[in-house]
């Protein structure tokens, strides 16, 4: 377990109010720390809470919040829905540190690099701000700067995070498949690609790539030549948020076609999707086109990933409740026996609300998100990226419903569901799927006889042998163990009280008398008491006593008390 550094005391010290104040005391005494100060009152709701102390403790915490928000496989829905809130109110720092470390990063004060630089913020964010400017040649560009000192203090958060973490595993049981390291682990990640500003323009470049040839999609061009780690300088994109064509349905209705083809694009064609498309990070372009930005979050999706969410689509489109289970069970992991009946009964719940139903008859979260919530609720632990694409086409699930409440998204959505199935049984892909199935069928059968070879010879020398293994069998045995332990020491308590008993019975009244018989009566007296203790301390503590371990511990330490002895005459220079 990492240690809390002297220098993060402070730090602590903060949190731990914070946590106080809304109601998390409990957490910190299970913790072992120390839980002062005044709580507030803790009528509110849990996940309110969270997100009022969360958007308290600064940009760490907020930023943590934000990457929960696109995780539904970590936390519930409705604490979700609450982070979803969760906004960066941040002032702006202050120009001369931004100026200071851009010049740093660049090599070059900023009139050198921009004939125009803004001092003023376009918008800020807990990790970066970004600044309108004006390059040499006349292009208008935006410069994406990261806080200065903003990774130092992350640092400084992630490692009291895990501290924290670390204390909390084994006495805080948490909802869902992760434990709290494992949560500050996915964190972790996700701010450590969130700093690197070279990772978002590789994405940026990419996303802009897979649609070079659209008419329809495009992204900012990033200059390569001025970007850094914690700069990111790209083309300025003008234009109006989607979120404001709620007043003109014909231009909605489009902005939603194109923003629903270019999702099939990215998921099933690219295999790369953008994963944070909120209202304002897309924008309608003068010309008409849709204009994604900040790539801070995005999504890669394997070939096999790529079969499993068509199947998935296809399954949803067609009210396949069975098949939707079976993909999900088997793209997953489990860490035990999974009720498929009843899992399959909650898909085809789910399906049943969806089928036919329009964006305002359905509830405000209804989207893709419930069908994660369920897998996770059957101990079904699906890989990252399908929680960011269920948590993209619910953000797509909320701007349609923004923009065109009376839609069927069933319906809308079946044709690209037909064209899937039409594309997957095509003679290509058909072809492609025999070819690399022969492939494999070409390697099996020419490891057989080698395989076969090995299976004989075990067979002949008796190095085969089969078992089977019950998981519950070895808590059996000890369970056995332990009562066999407890049935000898009750026999030999009350054998011993017996005999003591017998032995003092001439001796019971008075003049009482002292004698050897009584004396070894009174021992065996003493030895049952001893013994019932024993049962009773066994009893109570037999989960902890381990008798292998201290017979181990004690070979250990004779063995080194007789090494020393042996070796005593002995050393450097004696013979």
């Amino acid at each position: 377990m990492p240690h809390i550094n002297i220098r993060d005391l402070g730090r602590l010290r903060e949190i731990t109010a914070v946590l106080v104040r809304h109601g998390f005391g409990h957490l910190l005494r299970q913790a072992g720390l120390e839980a002062d100060g005044d709580p507030e009152e803790t009528s509110l709701p849990l996940a309110r809470r969270i997100r009022l102390a969360l958007g308290e403790l600064g940009p760490t915490f907020v930023k943590l919040g934000q990457v929960l928000s696109v995780r539904p496989d970590i936390v519930p829905a409705d604490i979700i829905a609450e982070l979803e809130a969760l906004q960066d109110r941040v002032p702006p720092s202050d120009f001369d540190a931004v100026a200071e470390a851009l010049a740093l990063e660049l090599g070059a004060p900023i009139v050198e690099r921009f004939a125009e630089f803004d001092p003023q913020p376009i918008a800020c964010a807990s990790i970066a701000q970004v600044h309108r400017a004006v390059l040499p040649d006349g292009q208008v560009v935006a410069v994406k700067i990261q806080r200065p000192g903003i990774e130092a203090r992350i640092q400084s958060d992630l490692h009291i995070l895990y501290s924290l973490a670390h204390l909390l595993t084994g006495r805080v049981t948490i909802p869902g498949l992760y434990t709290p390291v494992g949560i500050v682990r996915e964190f972790e990640a996700a701010i450590v690609q969130e700093l690197d500003f070279l990772q978002e323009a590789r994405a940026l470049t990419r996303f802009r790539r897979n649609f070079e040839k659209s008419r329809q999609i495009t992204a900012p061009e990033v200059h390569a030549e001025l970007s850094t780690r914690r700069v990111l300088v790209m083309e300025m994109l003008d234009g109006r948020r989607i979120g404001q064509l709620k007043d003109e349905p014909e231009a909605a209705a489009r902005a939603l076609r194109i923003l629903i083809d270019a999702t099939y694009q990215q998921v099933f064609e690219h295999g790369f999707f953008h994963g944070d498309p909120h209202p304002g990070n897309v924008l309608i372009l003068e010309d008409g086109r849709l204009g994604f930005l900040d790539f801070g979050l995005t999504g890669a999706l394997s070939a096999e990933m790529q079969d499993v969410i068509v199947s998935l689509f296809i399954g949803l489109v067609q009210q396949d409740s069975e098949s939707v289970a079976l993909t999900l069970y088997q793209a997953g992991a489990t860490d035990g026996r999974v009720d498929l009946k009843g899992f399959r009964r909650e898909i085809e719940r789910l399906m049943t609300k969806y089928h036919g139903a329009t964006l305002e008859e359905l509830g405000d979260r209804a989207s893709l998100l419930e069908f994660i919530g369920v897998a996770s609720r059957f101990r079904i632990r699906l890989v990252p990226e399908y929680a960011v694409l269920a948590r993209t086409a619910s953000i797509l699930d909320g701007i349609a419903r923004q923009l065109t409440p009376d839609l069927d998204i069933v319906a809308e959505v079946a044709p690209f569901a037909q064209k899937l199935a039409v594309s997957r049984f095509s003679p290509q892909r058909v072809s492609a799927d025999a070819f690399r199935l022969l492939q494999h069928a070409q390697l099996a059968l020419r490891d057989l006889p080698v395989g076969m070879n090995q299976l004989m010879v075990d067979l002949e020398r008796g190095n085969l042998s089969l078992r089977t293994v019950d998981p519950d069998a070895a808590q059996l045995r000890e369970e056995i163990r332990h009562a066999g332990v407890r049935v000898a020491i009750a026999t030999c308590a009350s054998g011993l009280g017996l005999a003591g008993a017998v032995l003092l019975a001439p001796y019971a009244g008075p003049p009482w008398t002292v004698g050897v018989l009584s004396l070894i009566g009174g021992g065996l007296m003493l030895l049952s008491i001893l013994s019932l203790w024993g049962l009773f301390a066994h009893y109570l503590f037999a989960a902890r006593i381990h008798p292998r371990e201290w017979r181990r511990r004690g070979l250990a330490i004779l063995r080194f008390f007789v090494g020393s002895r042996g070796g005593g005459g002995k050393g450097p220079g004696r013979s």
